[in-house]
């Protein structure tokens, strides 16, 4: 007969998965990561803003699986094996994660970069407008006249 506490106990256990397993995704998530670190590289290059947010959301969901896999092998019952049977898979994905947080590096100082360019030319442009306004006045029938340096009548 089943009964609802029969029910409970057959969702509670659920078959667990094997190191290789976990490895295995940490391997796979690893690699989206790279893929998607070179597109933010490229887009970065290009100046294709816009394409940014969509890819940090990204970026930002793989970590968070990222961690919760690393979690969830460091919970698990054989996690000993990870320091001897697996000392070699877990040293190639340590290296791919160095990787990717040397690209991530490369992908924030570029992006710093770009807004130290993008403020030099905001404060020439403003300096450029604030020398010609300066040089413009009105006359007595509402026209503008450059004055200064310029000295340029302009009939607008």
């Amino acid at each position: 007969m089943i009964t609802r506490r029969s029910i409970n106990k057959t969702k509670a256990v659920q078959a667990m998965k094997t190191l290789d397993d976990y490895l295995d995704e940490q391997d796979a998530i690893l690699d989206a990561v790279i893929k998607i670190l070179n597109r933010e590289y490229q887009v970065i290059k290009e100046r294709r803003l816009d394409e940014l947010e969509t890819i940090a959301e990204e970026k930002s969901s793989f970590m968070l699986k990222l961690q919760s896999n690393d979690q969830r092998l460091k919970l698990h019952p054989d996690s000993a094996m990870l320091k001897t049977v697996y000392i070699e898979r877990v040293n190639l994905i340590k290296e791919k994660l160095a990787q990717c947080k040397m690209m991530n590096e490369t992908n924030g100082k570029l992006i710093s970069l770009s807004i130290a360019a993008n403020r030099r030319l905001t404060s020439v442009l403003m300096s450029a407008r604030d020398r010609m306004s300066r040089n413009m006045t009105y006359n007595d029938k509402g026209n503008t006249v450059a004055t200064g340096p310029l000295r340029v009548n302009i009939n607008a």
